[in-house]
């Protein structure tokens, strides 16, 4: 649909036999061939995927997406959780930190502009989470007395160049069950 609610029709040309176009004459005259034509094609289509099915397939497809989203947000929460009080009032500055920490741990490691694409939506902010790096990695070494975060520069894991915790223990909350 256009902006003022009509639909939106576009010119096809079609080639006919001459018998069949006469048939069509025939049928609804000379002046209704268009309108024929279109309601042929549309007849034919709701034989094969009803409008019903398309509903359905858009929401799915919608459905799907909420889903997905929601695996994010619950895997994020599920990590985050399992970073001790100390780690998230002390050595996080705030929800971007502990975001970071928690997209570590759940990816084991991550390149620079991963995580500043997954966190910050743009590839262009890699100083802002190196920074952010540095200053958990200072905070971390003054209240747990040991570096978190360690840069390898060669491959592993199948990642070159990617961030790694270490040190796991310290950041994770001892659950006694």
């Amino acid at each position: 649909m256009n902006k003022t609610g009509k639909l939106e029709e576009v010119s096809i040309r079609v080639r006919l036999g001459k018998e069949i176009l006469e048939r069509i004459d025939v049928l609804v005259g000379s002046n209704g061939r268009q309108k024929f034509i279109r309601d042929a094609v549309v007849s034919r289509l709701d034989e094969d995927i009803p409008p019903v099915m398309l509903e359905m397939i858009d929401d799915i497809d919608g459905l799907k997406a909420r889903v997905a989203h929601l695996e994010r947000i619950q895997s994020t929460s599920y990590y985050l959780g399992k970073l001790s009080d100390e780690v998230k009032s002390k050595v996080c500055r705030d929800d971007l930190d502990r975001k970071l920490l928690a997209y570590l741990l759940q990816h084991e490691g991550a390149t620079t502009p991963e995580l500043a694409q997954s966190l910050l939506s743009s590839n262009g902010k890699r100083r802002t989470i190196l920074g952010r790096i540095d200053k958990l990695n200072q905070r971390a070494r003054t209240i747990l007395g040991v570096r978190i975060l360690e840069h390898e520069r060669g491959l592993v894991k199948g990642k070159r160049g990617a961030w790694w915790i270490i040190h796991s223990e310290k950041l994770v909350q001892v659950r006694d069950v």
